[in-house]
């Protein structure tokens, strides 16, 4: 039995430890991730102050509500003008690396590693990706050119949302038991479908009571349990909870398009204010989840010596196949443009973040046979991609401020 006011002081310990880990990312550039994630494994496999079993109950229930909650915020953080005006290159990066990874990582675990041809495919559609809680900041620090910055800063959302997507699907095609293209692609189409469907059919109405409760105190708790909700019947017709969401918060986000579409344009002035304040709790409250989710993360990781040598062993060579996906999905995005300067560093910023966290805990709710797998390989494989991405900004920031000496340094 854990002690109530130990569980307390270290809840509160965390919290303060993720916040002033913040502010050291935003300063030096190395992702809190790493320091969170180690103080999981400090607190749990090293201190043992808390226990596997004490958390795996309510892990499905977690990390669903995490990814809910992320998928909100970054749905109405979605810019679909700049996306649609400025992602050609960042939809082929994205849809290049994603597919590279999914299909080195999916023969990878087949052939070497003796897996199900479905298993590679769940963790390839689960990293193979980048992490725009990391990317972002990272990239505002970093001085890239602006045509770079957009190509890193679409990839690292639109990556998380292809990555659900598919995610999903191959899911829903393991529990099925039918393994065939058909049933895969039906798959998609019905998370696709039915999902944004969902979503989309339920913001439009609530545009309208945002704008009646913009005074309203308790306007962000309507919402969430309105979100909730929205989650629940898309997952009951078969469709994508995380993607109903996530259409949910784009229409919120872009609501005066939205609003001017369906001759609404009334109720634009209104939802400003109601916006505002839903994104600063938004916020808020996804990082007070997304810093526990992460600590949690490193408290349920395997650090015997059999964990460590699985873990490094396989999530090794992972990432290993991830860069030479990203190498060559960079390599063509830049081709003939004014980035391809760049490409070293676009290749290095391949941080994992919280999605592919989230994806392998749900795994661990339907007990497959190597389900404990999953956390231990995504884990290892977060903090090798966020160690990487951290040298590579270093390395980029100090080329830049030497190019600069040279070019002020007199003749």
């Amino acid at each position: 039995m854990v002690d109530t006011a130990l569980v307390f002081f270290i809840a509160a310990a965390i919290m303060i430890v993720g916040f002033l880990a913040n502010i050291l990312f935003r300063s030096t550039g190395w992702p809190e991730i790493l320091f969170l994630i180690f103080i999981g494994i400090l607190l749990g496999p090293v201190l043992k102050l808390f226990s596997q079993s004490d958390f795996l109950p309510v892990l499905p229930l977690i990390s669903t509500f995490t990814l809910v909650m992320v998928l909100f915020r970054g749905g109405m953080e979605l810019d679909l003008y700049e996306v649609a005006a400025r992602s050609l290159r960042s939809l082929f990066q994205t849809i290049a690396y994603f597919t590279g990874g999914l299909l080195l990582i999916a023969l990878f675990t087949h052939f070497v590693l003796g897996w199900q041809l479905i298993d590679g495919l769940l963790l390839g559609s689960m990293i193979s990706q980048t992490g725009e809680v990391v990317v972002i900041p990272l990239v505002k620090k970093l001085g890239l050119q602006d045509q770079s910055a957009t190509l890193l800063s679409i990839e690292s959302v639109v990556s998380s949302i292809v990555c659900i997507v598919f995610f999903f699907a191959f899911l829903a095609t393991k529990l099925s038991g039918t393994f065939t293209p058909m049933s895969i692609a039906t798959s998609i189409i019905m998370e696709f479908g039915v999902g944004i469907a969902v979503g989309a059919i339920m913001a439009v109405p609530w545009l309208r009571v945002l704008a009646t409760l913009e005074k309203n105190d308790l306007v962000y708790i309507a919402t969430l349990g309105y979100v909730l909700a929205c989650y629940a019947v898309a997952t009951a017709l078969g469709g994508s909870g995380a993607l109903a969401i996530l259409a949910f918060g784009v229409i919120l986000g872009n609501d005066r398009q939205v609003l001017r579409i369906l001759r609404m344009k009334r109720f634009a002035s209104s939802l400003s204010e109601a916006k505002n304040y839903l994104m600063r709790f938004q916020t808020e409250l996804s990082f007070v989840l997304r810093t526990f989710f992460f600590v949690l993360l490193g408290l349920i990781y395997d650090a015997t010596q059999s964990g460590l040598i699985i873990g490094l062993s396989i999530g090794l060579p992972i990432v290993a196949l991830l860069l030479t996906a990203r190498f060559v999905a960079v390599s063509a995005s830049t081709w003939r443009s004014p980035m391809a300067s760049e490409k070293k560093t676009i290749i290095g910023m391949c941080p994992l973040g919280l999605t592919p966290a989230l994806l392998s805990f749900i795994v661990l709710q339907y007990n497959f046979p190597d389900g404990y797998l999953f956390p231990l390989i995504v884990t290892t494989a977060i903090i090798t991609t966020n160690i990487i991405a951290s040298v590579t900004a270093f390395v980029s920031k100090r080329s830049k401020s030497r190019k600069r000496e040279i070019q002020v340094s007199p003749l």
